[in-house]
């Protein structure tokens, strides 16, 4: 006569069942965030480039102007800075000391005003950050890594699905 076991089912094997299968999610992921990232000055642009280059999905690379109500795509053509942001999940701000402040508030403040969550990245140049350029960007940001450098900017556009 054999003897029926009394143990009861691991983990892994509960998670198989019929009963576990009822609290599956059973959508896809969602789609690829509609991300913006925006350099405020050229060596935060260089950055930007050498990581878009990577392609993303829906996500999209600019410059700002010195006053942040126009950016510039990374092929040079000139965009309004509301329509290019007003759809879109996420904006990502990269610096460097010599960014220019009025524009990173004027950005920040559209974004604000939408909802729209925002993260910074601080890019060390040729030296330390001043605490100027911390104090510019940090009332407009959500998530602010300093220092950073282009392997953040990689990863946070994978963590967020761009």
């Amino acid at each position: 006569m054999m003897a029926t076991s009394t143990n009861p089912l691991s983990a892994c094997a509960r998670a198989v069942t019929a009963e576990e299968a009822a609290y599956r999610i059973d959508y896809p992921l969602a789609h690829a965030r509609s991300t913006r990232v925006i350099a405020f000055d050229e060596s935060a642009a260089q950055t930007v480039a050498s990581v878009a280059a990577v392609g993303w999905g829906q996500a999209q690379f600019y410059t700002a102007s010195s006053s942040g109500d126009e950016l510039v795509t990374l092929s040079g053509e000139p965009r309004v800075m509301i329509a290019e942001i007003e759809h879109s999940d996420s904006v990502i701000f990269a610096a460097t000391d010599a960014m220019d402040p009025g524009a990173v508030a004027s950005v920040g403040a559209a974004c604000r005003e939408r909802s729209i969550m925002t993260a910074g990245l601080l890019l060390l140049d040729s030296g330390p950050l001043s605490g100027t350029t911390l104090a510019a960007i940090r009332p407009y940001v959500r998530v602010l890594l300093v220092p950073a450098d282009e392997d953040d900017l990689f990863e946070l556009l994978k963590a967020i699905r761009a």
